[in-house]
């Protein structure tokens, strides 16, 4: 790739007060999320934009670091730059409860001081240098819901540089101070994407946004890393049996978001009405609710359940997990633009997933995009979408043809990223695109 110039560089910004609210749960820090960490939505915009020429800096802040740190992906060569806190954020986080943490304030009138909190999180002075210093001419942030972003707009509002921002799966705010500032920052903001029609529709009804200003792409991902591998080679390279069905499941552990207590209910059901035949679960992942889950498990065992409990960052186990598989299941009660299932279809795998926000602009309702969509907090619905592809080894070969292709036209990192850069040079546009100084 040829150097990018001042005009193809963007900043990038994930969610949260610090990097650590993301990693702790999986048992990362953060010299291993620069330096190792590939996916998802952030890295997958990286390389979605480096196909495209267009440079990316990834902008955290940590609690491990007392000055700026920049660091250096030795595979990809994208720089992070880690920022500590502000000092008022620090100070002031845990007294009215966790801020990260909003359903369990310490006192009455908690939640609107973790709301106020939050806003302390990103020190301006800081981020203004890092854009400075890197001649970022773009700005986008990871969820517009979030007070991150609000400080974003600030900022580049006052260094005449547009902000961006996606929806990956943020509530909506529960405060009447988010709900104003948010509506002026989605206002002030150059574009906005969104792949899930429902919350494009929210944020028309609920904040007046034009729908012009609201772009329905999806998460990229890298179908050079995730594509079928021989199934059998895979299961003999596991231990797994040969003849034994499999439904596989990989991501963050986190019971009510994902839907892993409606999974498990689910699944107890599949396993009592399935005929002869050997039945597996395979679960992939670690996160906030290690604990909840594996007492859960404990107490009541779950039959033929097989739990990996630790975060993979090597996407070549995790792909030869999932092609080790017959079908992919995904429970969650909210997303925003899912990748997993996306890793699993590249992979050749059918789908079986719940109705939340970014699923059915992926698999559609029609079963013709390699999926089975069913309504979301319904274990019953699960089960018998689940029972359907183990019961119809027709159905699910057919499915499993669609897949791989339909990833190739909605999300290859060609497709998003040509959109992306796109509506980021669009958004340069419309401003100076020049730093003040």
């Amino acid at each position: 790739m040829t150097q990018a110039t001042d005009q193809d560089r963007i900043a990038l910004f994930p969610w949260g007060g610090v990097i650590e609210d993301f990693l702790a749960p999986i048992g990362i820090d953060y010299i291993g999320f620069a330096e190792q960490m590939s996916g998802g939505w952030l890295f997958g915009y990286v390389d979605a934009l480096r196909r495209q020429n267009v440079e990316t800096v990834i902008v955290a802040l940590s609690r491990q670091v007392d000055r700026v740190e920049r660091h250096v992906n030795p595979r990809t060569g994208t720089v992070t730059y880690f920022l500590p806190a502000s000092l008022a954020y620090d100070a002031l986080r845990r007294w009215p409860g966790d801020t990260d943490d909003p359903d369990r304030p310490r006192f009455r009138g908690a939640r609107a001081l973790q709301d106020l909190v939050r806003y302390t999180a990103t020190p301006a002075q800081a981020v203004s240098n890092i854009l400075r210093e890197t001649r970022c001419q773009a700005i986008l942030a990871q969820e517009y819901e979030y007070p991150r972003f609000d400080r974003l707009v600030q900022i580049g509002r006052r260094l005449k540089v547009p902000v961006f921002a996606s929806f990956q799966g943020a509530p909506p705010p529960v405060s009447w101070i988010d709900r104003v500032i948010r509506g002026r920052s989605l206002h002030a903001a150059a574009g906005l994407i969104v792949a899930s029609v429902p919350e494009a529709e929210r944020l028309q009804r609920e904040y007046g946004i034009d729908a012009g200003r609201i772009h329905a792409i999806p998460n990229p991902l890298d179908l050079d890393l995730w594509f079928p591998e021989p199934r059998d080679a895979c299961r003999k390279a596991l231990g797994f049996s040969p003849d034994a069905t499999i439904v596989v499941c990989h991501g963050r552990i986190e019971l009510h978001r994902k839907g892993l207590d409606v999974l498990l209910k689910a699944w107890r059901d599949v396993v009592r009405q399935a005929g002869p035949g050997e039945l597996r679960l395979h679960l992939i992942g670690s996160g906030q609710d290690d604990a909840r889950f594996a007492s859960l498990i404990e107490s009541d065992p779950i039959p033929g359940l097989r739990w990996v409990r630790r975060y993979v960052t090597d996407r070549s186990e995790v792909r030869r997990e999932l092609c080790a598989a017959n079908l992919y299941v995904l429970p969650s009660r909210h997303e925003g633009s899912p990748v997993a299932p996306l890793e699993a279809m590249a992979c050749g795998l059918p789908v079986v997933a719940a109705d939340a926000p970014g699923v059915s602009e992926i698999l559609g309702r029609d079963e013709s995009s390699g999926g089975l969509v069913v309504a979301k907090n319904d274990p019953e619905a699960l089960r018998q979408g689940l029972s359907r592809l183990i019961n119809d080894p027709n159905l699910r070969a057919c499915l499993a043809a669609q897949a791989r292709p339909r990833v190739e036209a909605l999300a290859s990192l060609d497709v998003v990223g040509r959109r992306l850069a796109a509506l980021l040079g669009a958004g340069r546009g419309r401003r100076t695109g020049h730093l003040a100084p």
